[in-house]
């Protein structure tokens, strides 16, 4: 069973990685065997996101924003269940929804916690939608500041939290509000792959964007973790490009670890049994 963190030391192993040398690496696993390897793999942070489970189930990422499944619910049980017996040692993070009337979310964060969950992300979020429905959201009381109000529950539970916006307005609203230990700039669903998104911003506008947003988040909180994730970061060699351009301290990979990782090597690895042959002069058929 994954090792339970407090906020301190989550914090403090972080920035020992960090002054080590060494980028951050925070993987989503959408299934037990998915975290048992990556884990191995050295990842510093093990996400469980509704996206993973879609993700394994052969469906793009946007699936997890769709009013298909109990999200929240879904990533207890998955943790629960699937994740965290596998995990040894890495922090393991949930994927929540703070946006959910029907639960009191300060007494479902103590039920993370109790099960092994040593931080909270704010995802799915309402920060992903714009125009009229984002605005209509927050007109009728469901938007962001309620995951905003989810941070700092999770605080008070002394739990790690990572934030995630799209654009200034938010990423100021969620750095004044809720303070989180790690910000990041969602740059768009991945590229590649058999359900990503070919229309995603390039690495080199995502590189500038990301820097853009992590410095509006630093000036808020000086020592906040900056993570870069999305768009054209598909490979290690878009990790290497980001932190070469960014002051960012690692990125976060959720398709690009998940998926991308399996789809061509399981379709090879299939393809490669069906390449066998009977030998020469075999009769493996009846007369």
């Amino acid at each position: 069973m994954a090792k339970r963190y407090s906020r301190k030391d989550f914090i403090g192993r972080l920035w020992s990685e960090i002054k080590r040398g060494k980028p951050l690496v925070m993987a989503a696993a959408g299934n037990g065997l998915a975290a048992k390897f990556i884990e191995r793999g050295g990842v510093d942070i093990l996400g469980v996101y509704n996206t993973g489970y879609f993700r394994m189930q052969g469906y793009g990422s946007l699936a997890g924003m769709l009013p298909m499944i109990d999200s929240n619910q879904l990533v207890y049980e998955m943790g629960r269940r699937e994740i965290l017996p596998q995990v040894k040692e890495t922090p393991v993070v949930a994927g929540l929804g703070g946006v959910d009337v029907l639960r009191d979310m300060p007494i479902f964060l103590e039920d993370c916690k109790r099960i092994g969950f040593s931080g909270v992300h704010n995802f799915p979020t309402v920060a992903w939608f714009e125009g009229d429905f984002r605005k209509t959201l927050e007109g009728t009381g469901l938007g962001y500041q309620m995951e905003i109000d989810m941070f700092v529950s999770a605080r008070e539970l002394d739990m790690l939290t990572i934030g995630m916006a799209f654009n200034e307005e938010d990423t100021v609203k969620l750095m004044q509000g809720a303070a989180p230990d790690i910000y990041i700039y969602h740059a768009g669903i991945t590229r590649g792959g058999t359900t990503g998104y070919e229309g995603a911003q390039s690495l080199e506008a995502m590189a500038v964007r990301t820097q853009e947003l992590g410095a509006l988040a630093r000036k808020i909180k000086p020592d906040v973790i900056l993570l870069a994730h999305g768009a054209s970061l598909s490979n290690p060699e878009d990790a290497q490009y980001l932190l070469e351009k960014c002051d960012c301290h690692g990125v976060q990979v959720g398709s690009s670890i998940e998926r991308l990782a399996i789809e061509k090597p399981l379709e090879q690895r299939a393809a490669s049994f069906k390449a066998t042959h009977f030998p020469p002069n075999a009769k493996r058929w009846p007369s």
